[in-house]
C-alpha cells in the first residue's frame, strides 16, 4: 500500500507543477523583498526565466563530510599541491600584491599574510571560484524550504548586489551553496565588503583591491589581533589522552609530551584562554590544533578545524 501512495505522489509532482508553484514562490518572493529594499518590479525581473535546479538541492542534501578514515598526511599533500604548490603561489602573490597588501594591512590592522591565505585557501587565489548561477541556486534553496529563511535572506543580499550595481548577473557565478567572489563570501556578509579603490562597487569578484580589502574587513569584524596567532599545530607524541576542556600552558604541553609538526619544543604566548583550549581533526594521523588568541575570530569566517590548519599552515609557509 505504502508504494502504491509513493508511485501516486511521485506521479502528481510532475515537472509542470513543480514549475507551476515556484512560480508562484517566486511572485510572493518578490513582494516580500520589498521590505529589503528591493522593487517587486525588478525583483520578478531577475528571476523570470530562472529555474528550479535539483542537482543543487541534491548537492545540500549529501554533502560529504569526513567519515574519520582519510589520512591526514594523505590529505595534506593532496592539498597542498605536487611539491607544496599552494604554498610557492602563496608567496608569489604576496610578493606581487605587497605594496596593495601593505596599504590593506596598514588601514584594517589585519596581516597580509593572512589576506593571502583566506584568499589560497578559499579560491586557489581567485582561481576556483564556482561556476553556479547563484541566484538560481538561491532560488532554488530557498523555494526546496529545507532552509528557507536562511536562503530567503541569502537570496534578497544577492539581489541587492545587483541593484546596487558591485556586479552584473553574469558574474554573479559561485559555489552550489551560493558563496560568491574570490573570498566567497555569502550574500549577506557583502555588507563587509569594501569599496577599497573608491570606484563605487563593492567588487568581490575581479578587484584586488577590494577582494583584499573585504577579507581584512570581516576578520575585523570578527576581533582579529594583529599580532596574535590562530594556533599551532601539535603531535601527540606519548598518545596522551587530552581534554579539550582544560587550559595548559605551552611548559604542560611540554611534559605531556606534545611537539610542533618539526619536532620543537612548544612555547611562547598567544594562547587562547578558552576552556576548549585544543581542537581535533576528524582524520586519521592528524595533528591537533591548540587555539591561539585569532582562533575565534577564524571560525566566525568557517567553523571547520581542518580550515584552521590549512590557514595555519600557509601562514607559517609565508612568515619564514
Amino acid at each position: 500500500m505504502l508504494h502504491v501512495v509513493l508511485i501516486v505522489f511521485c506521479c502528481l509532482y510532475t515537472p509542470s507543477i513543480l514549475a507551476e508553484s515556484f512560480s508562484a514562490w517566486k511572485k510572493k518572493f518578490a513582494t516580500e523583498a520589498v521590505s529589503a529594499g528591493l522593487p517587486k518590479e525588478y525583483t520578478l525581473k531577475v528571476l523570470t526565466g530562472v529555474q528550479f535546479d535539483q542537482s543543487v538541492v541534491k548537492k545540500d542534501r549529501n554533502q560529504v563530510h569526513s567519515n574519520g578514515k582519510l589520512d591526514y598526511l594523505k590529505f595534506m599533500k593532496k592539498w597542498k599541491g605536487q611539491n607544496s604548490k599552494r604554498l610557492v603561489i602563496a608567496q608569489e602573490k604576496l610578493d606581487e600584491n605587497l605594496k596593495l597588501l601593505q596599504q590593506v594591512e596598514d588601514k584594517y590592522g589585519v596581516e597580509k599574510e593572512i589576506i593571502v591565505s583566506l584568499w589560497g585557501v578559499e579560491t586557489y587565489f581567485g582561481r576556483i571560484t564556482g561556476s553556479y548561477d547563484v541566484i538560481r541556486s538561491l532560488a532554488t534553496l530557498a523555494y526546496e524550504g529545507r532552509r528557507r529563511t536562511f536562503f530567503e535572506k541569502q537570496l534578497k543580499a544577492a539581489l541587492l548586489m545587483l541593484y546596487k550595481g558591485h556586479t552584473t548577473r553574469a558574474n554573479l557565478k559561485g559555489s552550489w551553496a551560493g558563496a560568491t567572489g574570490q573570498c566567497q563570501f555569502m550574500p549577506s556578509n557583502h555588507h563587509l565588503a569594501q569599496d577599497f579603490d573608491g570606484d563605487g562597487k563593492k567588487d568581490i569578484w575581479t578587484n584586488k583591491a577590494d577582494i583584499f580589502a573585504s577579507i581584512a574587513n570581516f576578520l575585523k569584524n570578527a576581533g582579529w589581533k594583529k599580532g596574535e596567532k590562530i594556533g599551532i599545530l601539535a603531535l601527540n607524541t606519548k598518545n596522551h589522552k587530552l581534554s579539550g576542556n582544560a587550559f595548559r600552558t605551552p611548559l604542560e604541553y611540554h611534559k605531556l609530551g606534545f611537539k610542533r609538526l618539526d619536532g620543537s619544543r612548544i612555547q611562547g604566548a598567544g594562547w587562547s584562554w578558552s576552556k576548549k583550549q585544543a581542537a581535533s581533526m576528524p582524520l586519521i594521523n592528524s595533528p591537533i590544533v591548540l587555539k591561539g588568541a585569532n582562533y575565534k575570530a577564524l571560525m566566525n569566517w568557517n567553523s571547520s578545524v581542518l580550515f584552521a590548519a590549512f590557514n595555519i599552515i600557509m601562514i607559517n609557509a609565508l612568515k619564514k
